[in-house]
């Protein structure tokens, strides 16, 4: 099995500007601005104005690769993140299923 690592980022807790995000993200400021006015990046709840966390810069950068992979529209991106978030929580769902179940009946 290989394993093969393209990117690392260590982010700390610390908050960033919208034009921060976009410049740490490498998304175009006005495809960014779409993404979040339509909800698929969400600024910080508890801060004054436009503020981001580790989560959107995350999925920025997600969205920065999946435009480049597939050349999507921010429709189409946010429908691909909203898909994507979908998915992890029901994997996250699942593993906490299957962390539930005996040991014995996960063998098969």
């Amino acid at each position: 099995m290989r394993i093969e690592l393209n990117e690392v980022l260590w982010v700390e807790e610390q908050i960033l500007s919208f034009d921060e995000l976009a410049e740490s993200s490498g998304l175009p400021p006005r495809l960014l601005a779409e993404l979040v006015q339509g909800g698929g990046i969400q600024p910080l709840p508890d801060q004054a104005g436009s503020r981001y966390g580790a989560s959107a810069l995350a999925a920025a950068r997600h969205a920065r690769q999946l435009q480049e992979d597939f050349e999507l529209d921010a429709s189409a991106l946010l429908l691909v993140l909203g898909l994507c978030d979908r998915v992890a929580e029901l994997e996250a769902s699942l593993r906490e299923l299957q962390a539930r179940l005996p040991r014995w009946s996960r063998a098969g």
